[in-house]
């Protein structure tokens, strides 16, 4: 099951390289196989993980889309296949990247005297690199 889960998290990931945006016949597409493994599985510990794409979501909404909505409904989506620990190992994973990302934009705008305010960075494109090692470990 966690196979189909990362080859969702390729397909979003690459849509969110492309357009900055999450597809949700994607979100749509892992939606059965989720509950099917959720029903399979410990539910309450899938309920445990889904806390942390309940988080994002609020964020998303406290920052007013600084930090995207389809990010935070894809780690909601991806507590039906993975447990607590894995999810928060997937999140902070994918946010240290994403900072070293982002501190590369930002040293290479400064040297170059570019405004980087209104770069964005795709976050499940970061994730990615984690979903692949969580997978084959």
């Amino acid at each position: 099951m966690k196979w189909i889960w990362l080859s969702g998290l390729t397909l979003a990931a690459w849509k969110d390289m492309r357009s900055r945006e999450i597809s949700c016949r994607i979100l749509l597409l892992l939606l059965v196989p989720g509950i099917v493994n959720m029903c399979m599985t410990d539910v309450r510990g899938h309920l445990a993980a889904a806390s942390v794409g309940a988080a994002m979501i609020l964020m998303s909404y406290a920052t007013r889309g600084a930090l995207g909505m389809g990010d935070g409904l894809f780690f909601l989506l991806s507590a039906c296949f993975l447990s607590f620990q894995e999810e928060l190992l997937l999140f902070f994973l994918g946010l240290g990247l994403s900072s070293v990302w982002s501190m590369g934009i930002v040293l290479c705008a400064f040297f170059a005297g570019r405004d980087t305010r209104s770069r964005t960075i795709p976050f499940l494109a970061c994730v990615w690199p984690a979903g692949v090692w969580l997978v084959c470990r």
